[in-house]
């Protein structure tokens, strides 16, 4: 490997030394908290970067550990008085141990893959064992019956919308959902089309790049978002939308300086509670009696400043009884690679959110992560509670398909709904026809 001349972290220099080891971030953050170890602290990790910056240690396997069980919750920039971008430096100092010493073994195995998306397709069976998980965590449930297969559809069925028409809108699944989570979306296309939208699911869409960031790859993280940047701006949509808050966070935050070396610019993408917010009052939901607890991803409330947009379109849910829990924001303890490099860490992590999810009381978590999803289900097993976890869009999902039952119901044509490839066909046809408007 490449002898290291910390060019990337010398850039932080000033920041790094603006900590001065109070340790406020100490409180917040999830690895320290599980294990209590002051390496494991966002205080530690500075004072050992700032001793690898200076010459006193170097790239150690210990230095990497303390390095690779940053969870990138944020909570540590978020606390610190002084403004240290603690999680920023962080991943500047992965990206020049990788540089110096490249992947261990897990990370050369996420990696490739990464790169492979027909490879991770083939393997993503293997995710339960990989990642230390129940099947149910990993596979969730599909809705309607059916599985995210359609990659493009025309807008919703007449009445969806409420007579608005939509556009052309391009759904980002990401790996977790693609893979890992189809029944998410499933949930988002039947959202997103009953908004009046067409609906286009990329083939070619594959990783955003973000576990490429955890595990210091920032090259590889760059061709990927050349690769997306293109490929998006070539759909030539209304809109982008994903509905997973790690892949939100990496376009919005790290493509544009991963971009801009090549003289690019991102695609502006929305994360799908953003795109609800001020449409979802158009829809018809019908009432939902649930009581539910909301859980803040890290990389959606304190990375995107989004969860009171998220609360906001879950309360316009009729009937919906909410209970915060007592710190919604905290971390779960996926951590994205960190969850197959540390799984024990991981799991302990996510005992205290079980904790906190289960002291409301609240038989439904609905959360815009499906690493979330994944995490605070096993951890909600392992805790021996029922809890369902889910996500915003498959809330909505369900309380439009009942909706629509009641119409028709109340119209006298009976409690059946269409199921997905009638809907598709029913689209087709409008499409053909060139008649209908797509509300």
């Amino acid at each position: 490997m490449k002898h290291n001349d910390h060019k990337e972290l010398e850039q932080y220099r000033t920041e790094i030394s603006r900590c001065v080891r109070c340790g406020s971030c100490s409180t917040v953050c999830p690895s320290f908290l599980a294990d209590r170890r002051e390496s494991r602290s966002p205080r530690g990790r500075m004072a050992l970067i700032d001793a690898v910056l200076n010459g006193a240690i170097g790239a150690s396997d210990l230095y990497q550990d303390r390095l690779a069980t940053c969870t990138g919750c944020l909570a540590c920039e978020a606390q610190c008085a002084s403004g240290v971008p603690a999680a920023t430096i962080i991943q500047a100092a992965k990206a020049e141990a990788f540089a110096e010493k490249g992947p261990g073994i897990i990370g050369r195995a996420v990696s490739l893959s990464l790169r492979h998306p027909s490879l991770m397709a083939s393997l993503a069976w293997l995710a339960p064992v990989a990642l230390r998980y129940s099947g149910e965590a990993v596979r969730g449930r599909p809705v309607d019956g059916s599985r995210t297969r359609r990659r493009s559809s025309g807008p919703g069925p007449a009445g969806a919308g409420q007579g608005k028409k939509g556009g052309r809108v391009v759904f980002f699944p990401g790996c977790a959902v693609r893979h890992f989570r189809p029944d998410i979306g499933e949930a988002a296309r039947t959202v997103l089309e009953y908004l009046g939208n067409e609906v286009i699911i990329p083939d070619d869409a594959g990783c955003c790049g973000r576990p490429f960031l955890s595990l210091g790859d920032r090259d590889a993280a760059q061709e990927l978002a050349l690769r997306n940047t293109d490929m998006l701006a070539a759909a030539g949509a209304d809109a982008v939308v994903t509905a997973c808050a790690s892949c939100g966070l990496t376009f919005k935050k790290e493509y544009p300086a991963l971009l801009a070396s090549a003289g690019r610019s991102p695609v502006p993408v929305l994360d799908i509670h953003e795109l609800l917010a001020g449409r979802i009052k158009g829809l018809d939901l019908a009432p939902k009696s649930r009581h539910v607890t909301w859980h803040d991803p890290c990389h959606l409330g304190r990375g995107q400043a989004l969860g009171r947009t998220a609360r906001d379109v879950l309360r316009a849910i009729p009937g919906l009884v909410l209970t915060e829990m007592r710190e919604p924001g905290r971390c779960c303890g996926f951590g994205g690679v960190m969850r197959a490099t540390h799984p024990s860490l991981s799991t302990t992590i996510g005992e205290a959110k079980a904790r906190d999810v289960m002291a409301t009381g609240a038989p439904l978590v609905v959360t815009g992560c499906p690493g979330c999803m994944m995490q605070i289900t096993d951890a909600l097993r392992r805790a021996g509670s029922g809890a369902e976890v889910v996500h915003t869009v498959q809330v909505i999902a369900e309380a439009l398909r009942e909706g629509r039952r009641g119409d028709a119901a109340t119209r006298g044509q009976g409690d059946e709904e269409p199921t997905s490839r009638e809907l598709q066909a029913a689209a087709c046809r409008i499409n053909s026809s060139g008649g209908g408007d797509g509300a």
